[in-house]
């Protein structure tokens, strides 16, 4: 397995990255779980709601904020990020972690764009957690990744091992939610589109990560082999 280690910058935009990603994580979870978010003005059945105030629910919220895919994703991102600025390499399963936390963080961003921002009144904290976790980081880590690396080490078995996290977290979801009755997004809401929509749409979501981990795949090697060929023209000049 033949991966790039990072240079003394690209270790340095990680530590960026990291504290950034770090610093989402950590304000989302406390202010979630002491009930610091102003409640959302319309909550579709089925989805995330009712944790008592004060700290009899503090529990549920901990639990709720730690199930969506958005904060799963930025959690990665700052693991990621971690390692990769303190030993400025990965080994087999760190390579297939960066390629899941791009992929994740990319959705992540790509669904908030498209789908939530544009009808989400912020207000409060939000005004800052959400952009950060949403929008600063995944550019963040994107062009990190993009200008930094790692480069090569993706292979058949990369993108396998990288598809076991959304597939953990999708059966977690599941059987959590066949406990809760209670679901983080209204494509996974079993209680009101049932077994068979969720099924469809889970697939539909895997075989969209498959085809943005390859994009990304893609991109490395092309960004390699536009190496290569820069080195071989400074060489015979």
């Amino acid at each position: 397995m033949n991966v790039t280690e990072l240079s003394r910058r690209g270790r340095a935009a990680y530590w960026v990255v990291a504290a950034l990603a770090w610093a989402g994580v950590a304000s989302t979870i406390i202010i979630s779980t002491l009930g610091g978010y102003a409640p959302p003005t319309y909550v579709e059945e089925g989805l995330f709601a009712g944790a008592a105030h004060g700290w009899s629910g503090a529990p549920q919220r901990l639990a709720d904020c730690l199930s969506y895919f958005t904060e799963l994703s930025n959690i990665i991102v700052a693991l990621i990020s971690t390692m990769l600025a303190r030993r400025g390499s990965v080994g087999r399963w760190g390579r297939a972690t960066h390629l899941c936390s791009l992929m994740m963080i990319t959705v992540t961003a790509i669904v908030y764009a498209t789908l939530i921002g544009p009808y989400e009144v912020l207000s409060g904290f939000a005004l800052v957690t959400n952009p950060l976790q949403h929008i600063v980081v995944p550019a963040a880590f994107v062009g990190t990744a993009a200008l930094a690396g790692p480069r090569g080490g993706i292979t058949w078995g990369t993108l396998g091992r990288a598809l076991l996290i959304p597939v953990a977290w999708v059966a977690y979801t599941l059987v959590r939610g066949a406990f809760t009755h209670q679901y983080p997004y209204g494509f996974v809401n079993v209680w009101r589109i049932g077994y068979a929509q969720v099924a469809i749409n889970i697939v539909a979501i895997l075989i969209g990560a498959l085809l943005f981990m390859a994009l990304f795949a893609g991109a490395d090697w092309a960004i390699r082999q536009a190496g290569r060929t820069d080195t071989s023209r400074s060489e015979d000049a």
